[in-house]
This record gives C-alpha cells, sequence and structure tokens, in this order.
C-alpha cells in the first residue's frame, strides 16, 4: 500500500539551515559567552526572566528580586522590544533607567527604576567561564543601542561587566561625556576612549584585553554609523597609553570565595553597581577568552553586520533556501 506524500517543512529546513550557517560564522575555540536576544522565545514587551548564553557553556542570567543586602526587594526586569534598522526587524532587550537607585516590588512590572540581568550559574571558583583573569587575553563583541550617553547616578553607565570589590575583570562603561570605558583598580584609573559615540544609535562595539605582562592593553573599535558597509573605526585609549597595570586585584566578591556575577545593564560591585546603570537595547554580547586574529575579527564583524544593518534583500530567506534546495527535496514518500 502506497501513503500519501509527506511534504517536510519548508520553515523547519530554512531555521536548521540558518542556525547552522549562524554558528559557522563565529570562530571556534574559546567562547565564553554568546548571548543573542533571536533565542528568546518571548511575546513583544514581555518581561526578560531569564537570558541564557548560547555558547557551549550555557550560563543563565536572571534578574534580582533584593538588593545585595539580601532584604530589601527590587525590580529590574528587562523587556523584549523588536526594532527595525534599516528595513531589517530584530529583537532586542531593552534596559530602562529611571532614577538614581533600584526599588521597587518583584511581583509589579516596571515598579523599580532600573533594569539588570546578572550571572546565576557557572560561579563556581576555578569553573566560571567569565574569570577571564590577568594571564588570559579577551575579544569582546557587543550589539547595543544607548539611549542617552550621560552618566548614571555615580557617573557612568555599564552595559556589561564583571567586576570586584578592588577590580574590574572587564566592563564596557560610557561615561558622562559619551566615551567608552573600562576601569581598573591600579590606581582607580578609567580607561576611556578619546571619542565619543552618539545616543541613539546602534553601535556594534568590539572591545579587547591582549595579555603582554606585566601592562595589558585595553582597546575600542565601534562602528556607530548604523552602515553595514562602513568599517569598525578604533577609539584610541590615551589614559596610560591604553595599558593596564593590573586587572586581577581583589575579584572575588562576598562572601569570601566566591565569584561576583557577570551583569547585564549595570554590575554587582557593592561600592557603586547600584547606581551605575544602562539604559538602551542590546542585542548581542560574544566574549572569547583568547585574542581574536584580524581575520577572526572581521568575520565576527562581517556576522553582526549583516545580521543587524544590512538591508535585507527583497526576496525572503525562505523563497532562496526553497530554490536551491529544490521542491523535490523537501518531499518523501514513505510506503509499507
Amino acid at each position: 500500500m502506497t501513503r500519501p506524500t509527506l511534504t517536510v517543512a519548508a520553515s523547519a529546513l530554512a531555521f536548521a539551515m540558518f542556525s547552522a550557517k549562524v554558528h559557522a560564522q563565529l570562530p571556534a575555540g574559546d567562547l565564553r559567552l554568546w548571548l543573542r536576544a533571536d533565542s528568546l522565545q518571548l511575546a513583544e514587551d514581555a518581561q526578560v526572566t531569564h537570558w541564557v548564553d548560547s555558547s557551549s557553556y550555557g550560563t543563565v542570567f536572571a534578574p534580582r528580586t533584593t538588593r545585595w543586602d539580601g532584604t530589601t526587594p527590587v525590580e529590574e526586569h528587562p523587556h523584549l522590544e523588536t526594532v527595525t534598522v534599516n528595513g531589517r526587524t530584530f529583537p532586542t532587550l531593552r534596559f530602562e533607567r529611571d532614577g538614581a537607585l533600584p526599588s521597587g516590588d518583584p511581583a509589579v512590572d516596571r515598579s523599580g527604576n532600573t533594569d539588570r540581568l546578572y550571572q546565576t550559574t557557572n560561579l563556581a571558583p576555578g569553573s566560571d567561564p567569565l574569570a577571564i583573569a590577568d594571564g588570559t587575553a579577551m575579544t569582546s563583541f557587543t550589539v547595543f543601542k544607548p539611549n542617552v550617553t550621560t552618566s548614571g547616578a555615580l557617573g557612568f553607565q555599564v552595559v556589561w561587566g564583571k567586576r570586584g570589590n578592588d577590580a574590574s575583570l572587564m566592563q564596557i562603561g560610557i561615561n558622562a561625556a559619551g566615551r567608552l570605558n573600562h576601569v581598573s583598580y591600579d590606581a582607580f584609573t578609567s580607561y576611556q576612549t578619546q571619542a565619543t559615540i552618539p545616543a541613539g544609535n546602534w553601535n556594534i562595539v568590539e572591545y579587547s584585553l591582549v595579555e603582554q605582562a606585566p601592562n595589558d592593553a585595553v582597546t575600542f573599535r565601534s562602528n556607530s554609523t548604523e552602515d553595514a558597509l562602513a568599517p569598525l573605526v578604533n577609539l584610541p585609549v590615551p589614559t596610560n597609553g591604553g595599558l593596564i597595570a593590573d586587572r586581577n586585584d581583589g575579584i572575588n566578591e562576598d562572601p569570601a570565595g566566591s565569584l561576583e556575577p557577570f551583569g547585564i545593564g549595570g554590575h554587582a560591585q557593592d561600592c557603586c553597581g547600584e547606581g551605575e546603570t544602562f539604559a538602551g537595547n542590546i542585542a548581542e554580547i560574544i566574549i572569547y577568552a583568547r585574542e581574536l586574529s584580524p581575520a577572526e575579527k572581521d568575520q565576527v564583524y562581517a556576522y553582526l553586520a549583516d545580521r543587524y544593518l544590512a538591508v535585507p534583500e527583497p526576496a525572503s530567506v525562505l523563497a532562496g533556501l526553497i530554490g536551491l534546495v529544490g521542491v523535490g527535496a523537501l518531499r518523501r514518500r514513505v510506503t509499507c
């Protein structure tokens, strides 16, 4: 007996091929974090209760319900927001900021006045993939849009960062003048770019820490034009020639022996983490625990520019896939 012809779902095939293509576009080796807003299966304007890393580590990020004292309640949920740039539509996380210090009722959406996510897994000392300390290089790419480039309550905004009581392992911050910065505590120094980034524009930022003991070089490159054909432009860091004397001093937090969590939309340092919060949208964060080669950096940038800034082709991706694969390949006959 011959059963009716079954058609394989074209959308499933398209998704599988797209996922394989996305993974192929990132260099292999020492990928420690890959957060993509399109991994969230949420309705528009829904609360983001957790964001799971797409790298092999699968690190989970979630908002707090209390401040670091463990008792004061806070409401810090970002929300999913779909945006359109150059005719290309994609999901993002929107981080809202309204006031100096966070507060609110965790059960009441938007009752707090800042939004943040913190690392909740992989925090054991010795196994935290984001504890990229002195002795190891780091290369990152971030796709984000700041609503404002004025500072938070304590002088800075932090797009993301991993900081301890006395040091900053890594951080993308924005100071009051709109300059990207990395804060270290070799002399309570803010390493900041000479150029500024604009508010209201989508930025692709490459931020790297190059291991070259005894001092490590911090570099920033950015495309803030929203033009996919524009190159990443070097933003010189004149502070001490952009050389960090120490980025591995006191990274442990309280209690002793624990690591401070990686923060998105802010950081967790006790002294000022409650105020240095980010206002804007984040679409993707990629972090490697090594120095990428120039060719690899070009590879990551090409992937991000095409994904977020390039004007989409008139024909749909699915139609193109069906044309390449052929209708016949989407059919199979089941017999018994």
